[in-house]
């Protein structure tokens, strides 16, 4: 495939732009994976795109697709991005949740004419950045998020997530609550209750400073949801694993450096972005231009 590389910004990520207008879907996986092992994110651009090519590149590249249950679909794997119109601070994609994916891909059908930005950070450079004392801090003990998920939700979720599995349920209607606890067996730190109006509330432990699922490796990655949106959803409870607040001086610290490592996408037409979604963290700047049209796809390797 005729491709140049290059860097996206001074401080990571990479750039792959076809010469060709070559077919997206012909880039191999394992390609993709090595690439974004070494550096966080991919641009890949210049390349023939639509939803179709985009949804069949994130299926040959994954293992299991997963989704948000509040976003609008197209088809079974994009999602649209329709989280109003506001600044979105930086985070993992569901990484405030016991269903965290390991990449994050976004297809840029019609790029803003002005702001409106996807942003990047990688968790990396922040914690190299970070004081000892708040790497410290943050690397003692994990933290917690806690949430109420309305019961529509959570059953969309996990209907969808077994879809292809033997112990898939019927219906939206028959999913229940062991079907979505079927989908947290063996991952520690998880707690889902059932409450009397059909919602649910779940406990996440994690740690704020991470391995990268993606690259092994990189042991020590700030790459969390602290400063995440809570669109459609309940603002979570943060807190350390032993209950107590988290310091204020603490998140402040790693906003500044978070700050200096953010750089925007800088989307054109058919731009698509794969982010290693256990290292590096997204946001976005406040939308200027309302026809801006981006989609988003989740998934694990395995």
């Amino acid at each position: 495939m005729n491709i140049r590389e290059t860097a996206h910004t001074r401080n990571g990520g990479l750039m792959v732009t076809s010469l060709n207008e070559g077919d997206i879907t012909l880039l191999p996986k394992e390609y993709l994976l090595t690439q974004l092992a070494e550096h966080g994110y991919l641009v890949l651009r210049g390349f023939q795109h639509s939803i179709a090519r985009f949804s069949q590149l994130v299926r040959q590249s994954s293992g299991r697709i997963s989704l948000d249950p509040a976003r609008s679909f197209n088809g079974d794997t994009a999602q649209k991005v329709d989280a109003g119109y506001d600044k979105v601070g930086l985070h993992c994609e569901n990484g405030n949740s016991p269903f965290w994916p390991d990449l994050c891909w976004f297809y840029c059908e019609k790029a803003p004419e002005r702001g409106s930005q996807t942003t990047v950070c990688d968790g990396k450079l922040v914690f190299e950045h970070l004081s000892a004392a708040a790497r410290a801090a943050f690397s003692l003990q994990e933290i917690v998020y806690s949430r109420r998920v309305e019961e529509q939700k959570w059953k969309t979720y996990a209907f969808h997530a077994l879809a292809a599995q033997q112990n898939a349920p019927i219906s939206l209607e028959k999913t229940t609550l062991a079907h979505l606890l079927s989908l947290t067996a063996g991952a520690p730190g998880t707690t889902i209750t059932l409450n009397d109006d059909g919602a649910i509330r779940y406990q996440f432990q994690t740690p704020a400073i991470r391995a990268s699922h993606i690259n092994p490796q990189l042991k020590h990655n700030f790459a969390n949801s602290i400063f995440g949106p809570s669109n459609h959803y309940e603002k979570p409870v943060i807190t350390f694993a032993n209950g107590e607040a988290i310091p204020a001086d603490l998140p402040e610290e790693a906003d500044a450096v978070c700050d200096r490592f953010t750089f925007d996408i800088g989307w054109q037409h058919g731009d698509v972005v794969l982010i290693d979604n256990t290292r590096v963290m997204h946001g976005r700047r406040r939308i200027e231009d309302k026809a801006r049209t981006i989609f988003n796809a989740l998934s694990y390797l395995a």
